[in-house]
């Protein structure tokens, strides 16, 4: 026996899925560009509050093409048919998935980065005595030059 409202369900679908193809075609780009002038805000306010250069601009790109390249082709399965495979919904979310977890990793390999480089010049503007005492709060090694004391902070 069909369930009544699974029916209804999936023809409610399929309208959205008929109406929204055309809608998304029309205003993909602009939709795009909105989202694209967000995530700059987005950067210029953490690098307003914490110094770090983020760009996540381009990871923002990545994971957006994949959502709209993977619902395009669901769509236009559905569209055909009436109906997705289980299996290539599956995929697609695994594909989304994939993307995203890269593309944050990727993200994170540059906030590290920056990091990394503003703690290197936050030690070399210190002076060695207030180096000395880090190094003495980790149970280090507080004698040398200044460079290896920053390098030994670092390790």
């Amino acid at each position: 026996m069909v369930d009544i409202s699974m029916e209804m369900g999936l023809v409610g679908l399929a309208a959205v899925v008929g109406l929204g193809i055309p809608i998304w075609k029309k205003y993909k780009t602009a939709i795009l560009n909105k989202i694209g002038k967000k995530v700059d805000e987005l950067e210029d306010v953490i690098e307003d509050k914490t110094g770090i250069d983020v760009e996540i601009s381009d990871a923002v790109d990545d994971v957006l093409d994949k959502v709209v390249e993977n619902a395009e082709e669901l769509a236009e399965d559905f569209a055909e048919d009436g109906k997705v495979e289980a299996d290539r919904l599956d995929s697609a979310v695994d594909e989304i998935k994939e993307t995203v977890s890269d593309s944050a990793d990727e993200v994170i390999d540059d906030i590290v980065e920056d990091l990394n480089e503003n703690i290197e010049e936050t030690l070399g503007n210190m002076t060695v005595s207030a180096l000395r005492d880090m190094l003495k709060e980790r149970d280090l090694p507080v004698s040398g030059r200044k460079a290896e004391l920053i390098k030994r902070l670092l390790e």
